[in-house]
């Protein structure tokens, strides 16, 4: 009888262990990064330009998470560049990127990026404006 119910016990135990895991491992709420955004553009809070499409795409590799954004109707800006990523948060950024799209191989700064489910908001710089770097763009907007 003593096997039994030491049987038991150790079934249950098991059971709530692996429970607790699989709760442990859906609590993780990983932010999906690639989709396509109809945003904004503003100089500091006044509206420059918009609505028109970004799209980003999010990859992995052995040198860490990236993802590219585009402006996948190029009126805004013709641009794409690859950034690094905290999925878990949502977040990218970087110090300096070349334009993917560019034969001189623009240079573009970005800064405070962040997703949320159906939300994205960043900064952006260019290396071809006016005075290099001189604006800083921010594009906010929301998934489609």
């Amino acid at each position: 009888m003593k096997k039994v119910i030491y049987l038991l016990g150790l079934i249950t135990l098991v059971s709530i262990v692996s429970c607790e895991r699989e709760e442990t491992s859906e609590s993780i709420n990983m932010v999906n990064l690639t989709g396509k955004w109809e945003v904004n553009a503003y100089l500091d809070s006044t509206l420059i330009f918009g609505p028109f499409m970004v799209n980003t795409l999010q990859s992995t590799s052995s040198t860490g998470d990236s993802i590219t954004i585009w402006d996948s109707e190029t009126k805004f800006w013709d641009f794409q560049v690859k950034a690094s990523t905290q999925g878990e948060e949502g977040t990218f950024e970087t110090e300096l990127s070349k334009c993917q799209t560019s034969e001189k191989a623009i240079g573009i700064k970005i800064f405070n990026g962040k997703m949320q489910s159906n939300s994205i908001y960043f900064e952006i710089q260019f290396e071809d404006d006016l005075i290099p770097y001189g604006q800083t763009y921010r594009l906010k907007g929301h998934r489609v």
